[in-house]
């Protein structure tokens, strides 16, 4: 009983060294079989690193540009007197444009409403004559005057120093 004993318990013993190696490898299915020759590779995948988030760098902040020192207005415009007489010779504006008359001849100039010489084609009154529409005086060479244009017509203008050279606001 002795020898069947020891038989036994190395039987015993045998299952569990077999039961305890299943159990210890990976996966289990591991062990060469009589069907695979030979063992298939174990495969310990390590885990991928998270992808890092994109991050946009920031953009850099750009100031809003700054505006021009003199803002070009809708309601201003320019007339040029040379030599020649004035440019443009007909001007279309809307109500509220203030015109600058400016002198770039070699003599001065004096605008005015028409006719001449009483300036009261303007129907406003309060000027030097009998519209507020006239400079009252020559303007020297470089210099400048403005009216600024509220009532709708078509008026016409001269120079009260050479009443030849003339030209028409049409103020819409």
């Amino acid at each position: 009983m002795n020898k069947t004993f020891y038989i036994a318990g190395g039987l015993v013993v045998a299952v569990l060294i077999g039961v305890g190696i299943f159990v210890i490898m990976p996966g289990g299915s591991n062990l060469p079989s009589a069907a695979s020759p030979t063992p298939s590779p174990i495969s310990n995948p390590s885990p991928s690193p998270a992808p890092t988030p994109v991050v946009p760098a920031p953009s850099p902040v750009t100031p809003p540009p700054a505006p021009p020192a003199t803002p070009p207005a809708a309601d201003q415009a320019t007339i040029t007197y040379t030599d020649s007489g004035f440019s443009p010779s007909v001007l279309t504006i809307t109500a509220g444009t203030t015109v600058t008359f400016l002198n770039k001849s070699s003599e001065p100039f004096w605008p005015a409403s028409n006719p001449h010489p009483i300036h009261n084609g303007y129907p406003t009154t309060g000027g030097c004559r009998t519209s507020t529409f006239d400079a009252c005086g020559g303007i020297a060479p470089g210099g400048s005057w403005s009216f600024q244009f509220k009532i709708h017509g078509s008026w016409g203008y001269h120079d009260h120093l050479n009443p030849g050279a003339q030209g028409t606001i049409v103020v819409q």
